[in-house]
């Protein structure tokens, strides 16, 4: 019965648009037959599923079509992610291929609907003007919707199939399909007004018409495919996930305006001083240099610069811009002397994949000129990328650099852990590899403990975490993470701690023992402190899931310590306008508050003078 059910509503779903279409079309050309309209789409509609069949061996007219698309998108999902797409960068994207697709399809697809609309309408070289009403509408809406999924909705592909979204995800993915669709009807639709003047000025019997001739007429004409695709997505957006309770703060947002001053109150400990002169990349992590003087600043078009603190202005570009998702790291020499930057190399594609990484580039500087004193470029060795904390240390005694090395796969014993530097010939001094604490997973970050540097792993597993020191090369502490307490909850590594006295590491999800159908209500963060020396569990603490951004309940915060001061940032969901709240470490008292435009605190300089901000 379902499947019945089912091919019913296929058989409907398909007869219905062109019946609607002939339906529609008699009414402006009454020699139209339904019967032969119906047939010219439903042959089109059988060279379509030809071209398909044909293009299943990734050959053929629409998988070339299918590849346009997906190389457009991915281009300009990078640069959307990155932050840096505005509309220079959507011109620059390769439309030549897309549309020439998409003018080809449409040829072979129209061509029969185009002559049967013609020999309807009993005017010479209509067939011409109906093929090419309907190519200029593919293109139009062909470019809006591609810029709907790059600039408005920005999800995968397999997104637009609707098995397994909720209801109002499947109403936001028709409500976005059915706005392009109605801007392919509404520009194909100023020609078919326009015929329909050109049919009444031959002399015809006279039908019912739209004013064109005057300028309101072809004004209206011309503005309704412009205000469909603005207002599509819009539509959509409301029918979305977000709905007009959740949705509504956020437009809110958009169309408020920022405060043009600061309003304080309270001690005078922070005051606004001025806006770095060029634009930032969303992805930059900024960095003041030791002695307080400027800092190292990611730009939006991705080159790594030396900002003057006390005017704004760039000092120097140290290097050439970065590709728009490209990772770096940056690391001092404890004497000041040297900075590191580290950045990608050359890229080497994953044996037995599509896929590809880099190989790492150093670049170390001489302050205070920032002249570049030496470079290492992996061009041989397995060394490449890696995600991990503090990836490049200095050594105490400022004479080499240690880094973090990445692997295509799970590491193996004898893979690269890491390698040393001498300073500034850049030559490899010390090789570590992981031998058997491989099974621990990658390398998670570096630490500089008194006189040593450790490298240590977090596994996602049941195997153990581990410390191992670089410059002895030996194990410092083995922890047998306790599945009791752990089960199958995400390490998050980003925010555990390692010191010489104690190792503290956390873990998110469900706990042991509660049934994860409960869902995010029962998530929790929990903390386990480990002796660094002896490796036992010396505590336990549990605290409740933060809150999600944005949430009602909760507004969205950041916070950072120093020189005996919190400074807690709150800005609101629904405006431009934001709070920067100073209080005092020790005891908690609030000595400052500041009402500004919405902003994020990055980080104290060394000296305590400069607190470096960014609008959200």
């Amino acid at each position: 019965m379902i499947m019945n059910a089912i091919l019913a509503l296929i058989v409907v779903a398909t007869l219905a648009p062109p019946l609607l279409q002939g339906l529609v079309l008699k009414r402006i050309l009454p020699r139209l037959s339904l019967l032969f309209w119906f047939c010219c789409v439903a042959l089109s509609a059988i060279a379509w599923f030809a071209m398909m069949v044909v293009s299943q061996g990734h050959g053929g007219l629409i998988a070339a079509g299918f590849r346009t698309q997906t190389e457009l998108q991915n281009l300009a999902r990078a640069q959307h992610l990155a932050g840096t797409l505005n509309a220079t960068h959507i011109v620059d994207l390769p439309w030549l291929p897309f549309l020439l697709w998409t003018i080809a399809t449409n040829v072979l697809m129209s061509l029969l609907p185009a002559w049967a609309l013609g020999m309807a309408s009993g005017v010479r070289r209509a067939t011409l003007l109906f093929l090419v009403a309907s190519i200029v509408a593919a293109v139009v809406s062909g470019i809006v919707e591609q810029i709907y999924q790059i600039g408005f909705d920005d999800r995968p592909p397999h997104w637009w199939a609707l098995n397994g979204l909720s209801w109002p995800e499947r109403f936001h993915v028709l409500a976005a399909r059915a706005g392009v669709g109605a801007v392919w009807g509404a520009t194909a639709a100023i020609f078919v007004i326009l015929m329909i003047c050109r049919i009444n000025d031959t002399g015809a019997k006279q039908t019912r018409a739209f004013v064109t001739h005057r300028a309101r007429g072809l004004a209206v004409v011309f503005a309704a495919p412009l205000l469909i695709a603005l207002l599509a997505p819009f539509a959509g957006y409301l029918a979305g996930p977000d709905g007009v309770v959740n949705g509504a703060p956020k437009l809110r947002r958009v169309l408020s305006t920022a405060p043009s001053r600061d309003r304080s109150q309270g001690e005078t400990v922070l005051a606004y001083s001025h806006d770095i002169a060029i634009p930032v990349a969303p992805t930059s992590a900024i960095e003041i240099v030791p002695d307080g003087r400027s800092a190292i600043v990611r730009g939006a078009d991705h080159a790594v610069v030396q900002v003057d603190i006390a005017n704004g202005q760039v000092i120097r570009r140290l290097a050439d811009p970065l590709a728009p998702l490209e990772s770096y790291a940056i690391a001092w020499s404890p004497d000041g002397r040297y900075l590191a930057l580290r950045s990608n190399g050359k890229k080497v594609s994953i044996p037995n994949t599509y896929y590809s990484r880099h190989q790492i580039r150093i670049r170390i500087y001489a302050l205070p000129e920032m002249t570049l004193a030496g470079e290492f470029a992996n061009s041989e060795g397995s060394c490449f990328d890696v995600y991990a904390r503090n990836s490049l240390i200095f050594s105490n005694d400022d004479n080499s650099l240690w880094l973090v090395c990445g692997q295509f796969y799970a590491p193996k014993p004898d893979d690269l852990m890491a390698i040393r530097l001498e300073l500034p010939t850049m030559r490899v001094h010390d090789i570590r590899r992981y031998g058997p604490t491989a099974e621990s997973g990658p390398i998670q970050g570096l630490e500089r403990i008194g006189e040593s540097i450790w490298a240590w792993q977090f596994p996602a597993g049941d195997k153990p975490f581990r410390v191992h020191e670089l410059i002895r090369d030996r194990d410092v502490v083995t922890v047998a993470l306790p599945t009791a307490l752990v089960g199958g909850m995400t390490s998050q590594s980003g925010i555990s701690q390692i010191d010489e006295r104690a190792i503290q590491l956390n873990f998110h999800g469900t706990p042991p023992g509660i049934s994860g159908e409960t869902g995010p209500a029962s998530w929790i963060l929990r903390t386990l402190t480990f002796d660094t020396q002896t490796g036992a569990l010396i505590g336990t603490v549990d605290k409740k899931d933060p809150p999600i951004p944005n949430s009602a309940d909760q507004p969205p915060n950041s916070s950072l310590s120093g020189h005996g001061l919190r400074i807690e940032a709150f800005w609101r969901a629904d405006s431009k306008t934001g709070e920067i709240v100073l209080r005092d470490q020790a005891s908690g008292r609030e000595r400052q508050r500041i009402t500004s435009i919405a902003q994020r605190p990055l980080q104290l300089s060394a000296d305590g003078r400069w607190l470096m901000t960014r609008a959200i």
